[in-house]
């Protein structure tokens, strides 16, 4: 009797700690931090086995082209670390143990330089000049053996046409069918780097400067000015040469095969993007400043009659006001460039 007595409360009290989960849980696992909150596993468990019963997968990432198309999905395993290291699968966990679910990399394919030859030649990017290259030196995909034209830099001697290339940017404005109508009287070509934004709301200008033989290519659409464009956020360098484009391919049968950006300022990334865009970067190599207050036809002509050569890019603005002395300007210098036994020419697409 005295036993039974004894041994009933107890029984009582370890039956009551058992009920509560003391024993099972205080004895049988241990808390650990998965991604900043606690979670509990077995204790003696492994990292690899925490995985499991944890479900923790982390996503691979995959392999993709020099132009960004997936070769092998799920090519890179993602990795659980614990305490910010690598550890075994083996590894067995203690308590506070820190483990934090890593994704796999997407990794792009190893590259190899090689040289292309390019029927007609390739211009510089961004090109100054009418010179074109008879090849590229570009990277190549080890795996898809495709061409990663963000690359390219021209490769070997230069063919220098004896012609040179009259711009116009910033129009369609006030004077620009005045310079349409000198250049059609002169027969003279150009290529004229219109805005977007105000290419939609003259669409007769563009259409004119088609039928009259002048080619029409991307200015932006709205020409932001400052901060320099060189210096945007991608974004910015995106929306403003898709819209250009889009603009001006909605009023031609052709859409723009150029972008001058504004201002002249470029980067890498207004390369990339512009190419991404199915457009080349064109710059210029004789300025005679034509924008500036006070300077008169003679100074504009003298200028770029002086200093053009055999495949010379010339700056000038048809807009977007005020450029009454271009338009005076016009006539000595198509005649000067000739004189020189210079053609005048319209600058080659990519």
């Amino acid at each position: 009797m005295r036993m039974t007595l004894l041994v009933g409360p107890l029984a009582i009290v370890v039956a009551g700690i058992a009920a509560s989960g003391y024993l099972v849980t205080r004895d049988t696992s241990i808390a650990i931090v998965v991604e900043g909150a606690e979670a509990r596993v077995p204790r003696g468990s492994t990292l690899g086995e925490a995985r499991r019963h944890l479900a923790l997968r982390p996503p691979a990432g995959d392999l993709v082209s020099v132009t960004g198309e997936t070769l092998r999905p799920g090519a890179f395993a993602g990795r659980v670390l614990v305490n910010g290291r690598r550890a075994s699968p083996d590894a067995e966990l203690v308590a506070g143990d820190r483990l934090d679910v890593v994704p796999g990399r997407t990794r792009r394919e190893r590259t190899v330089r090689v040289v292309v030859p390019v029927e007609g030649g390739v211009a510089a990017s961004p090109q100054r000049t009418l010179a074109r290259y008879p090849a590229m030196e570009v990277d190549k995909g080890r795996v898809s053996g495709e061409l990663d034209r963000t690359t390219m830099t021209p490769s070997g001697a230069p063919s220098v046409p004896n012609a040179v290339a009259l711009t116009f940017d910033d129009g369609p404005a006030a004077h620009t069918r005045a310079v349409l109508e000198t250049l059609r009287r002169l027969g003279a070509r150009a290529t004229f780097f219109f805005i977007g934004e105000r290419a939609q709301h003259n669409p007769q200008l563009v259409r004119r400067a088609l039928r009259y033989g002048m080619a029409v290519e991307n200015h932006s659409f709205g020409h932001p000015f400052e901060p320099p464009f060189g210096e945007r956020a991608r974004p910015e360098i995106e929306d403003e040469i898709a819209r250009g484009a889009g603009a001006i391919a909605s009023l031609v049968e052709e859409p723009p095969t150029l972008f001058r950006p504004p201002g002249g300022t470029y980067s890498e990334l207004v390369i990339a993007v512009a190419r991404k865009h199915g457009q080349h970067v064109v710059l210029w190599s004789v300025d005679p400043e034509d924008w500036k207050t006070g300077v008169t036809a003679r100074q504009i002509a003298r200028h770029v009659v002086r200093e053009v050569r055999p495949g010379s890019i010339v700056l000038l603005h048809d807009g977007p006001a005020g450029r009454v002395q271009t338009v005076k300007a016009l006539p000595a210098i198509v005649r000067g460039i000739r004189a020189r036994g210079l053609e005048l020419a319209l600058i080659g697409g990519r």
